[in-house]
């Protein structure tokens, strides 16, 4: 019988309140009334009672409770002595575009290498969207860095931050311009379809009224174009900040402004072992805007 069943039954015992366990676990309503009827259909007796928009544990419920406490605190005691087993050298392997990898990443990483866990983590560079859940779904990728919303049942994610996206061309080209600040006046240097940062692009502007010259499936390489003068885009604030610091890049402030959410994602069957937990931990102390991370984690510790 899944462990979890009896973590969402000692949860909803506390609780006394369905909804709020779901909203607890990340799971919808339904899934832990299916949950709870499961165990009871398999027991043979009724856990709760609801009177009236009250939830009420039954004896046999409070007698579940006992046990239930006990047999999760045997099982944590299990997977912490089966994990010293585990090799300690076996890599998290963690999917981000290079985005995150090179920008958002570091810090992350820095305190990761300076906790002392025995684990490395070896960081895949994902082009699109279908690549990172493709990645998740295999179990190529323990976790990953995504900039878009997954709509995958299989997959769980917590948002950590929302970032700036901005209109962007080199200095010279935008004095050849006569200093126009409408990117539509400029050759653009766009990304593949699909790419979160084009879909947000578009949202404002129609598809039709942007000439693109060149696409790229990466945020660098358009980085690079665009420095080397090939045309304007659209690009995460936090690659080109320094250059617009410097005077090398120019904001066209036609556009109204972007934002993007960068959220940490894994599949929601996946082991969290503990090299795993405490580099999600960093992720959720991490966090620039409120997640939901830091609970999830305590509820299936």
């Amino acid at each position: 019988m899944d462990i979890q069943l009896f973590r969402t039954f000692l949860l909803v015992a506390k609780l006394s309140n369905i909804t709020q366990a779901a909203e607890q676990l990340n799971f919808t309503q339904p899934t832990v009334t299916a949950q709870i009827r499961t165990l009871e259909e398999h027991f043979g007796v009724s856990l709760f009672e609801r009177i009236g928009k009250k939830l009420y544990i039954t004896a046999a419920g409070r007698e579940l409770t006992i046990h239930t406490e006990k047999l999760l605190t045997v099982y944590h005691d299990i997977n912490t002595e089966m994990q010293r087993f585990a090799s300690s050298a076996k890599p998290i392997r963690l999917g981000a575009s290079t985005t995150a990898a090179s920008y958002i990443l570091s810090p992350i990483l820095l305190d990761f290498q300076n906790s002392c866990i025995a684990a490395s983590v070896i960081v895949d560079i994902c082009t699109n969207l279908p690549m990172t859940m493709k990645g998740l779904l295999d179990n190529t990728f323990d976790i990953a860095i995504v900039h878009d919303k997954i709509n995958n049942s299989q997959i769980i994610q917590f948002d950590l931050s929302k970032e700036k996206l901005v209109c962007v061309a080199k200095r010279d080209l935008f004095v050849t311009q006569n200093n126009c600040h409408d990117i539509n006046q400029y050759p653009f240097i766009n990304f593949h379809p699909g790419c979160v940062y084009r879909t947000k692009y578009e949202t404002v502007v129609k598809a039709a009224d942007i000439h693109s010259v060149i696409e790229y499936s990466d945020a660098e390489a358009v980085k690079r174009a665009v420095l080397d003068g090939l045309g304007a885009s659209v690009l995460p604030y936090v690659l080109v900040e320094s250059f617009l610091a410097d005077g090398t890049l120019v904001e066209l402030t036609s556009t109204p402004q972007l934002t993007f959410t960068i959220s940490v994602a894994f599949h929601k069957n996946k082991v969290i072992t503990p090299a795993i937990r405490s580099l999600l931990l960093l992720f959720a102390e991490h966090a620039t805007i409120q997640s939901t991370l830091f609970e999830y984690l305590a509820a299936n510790s």
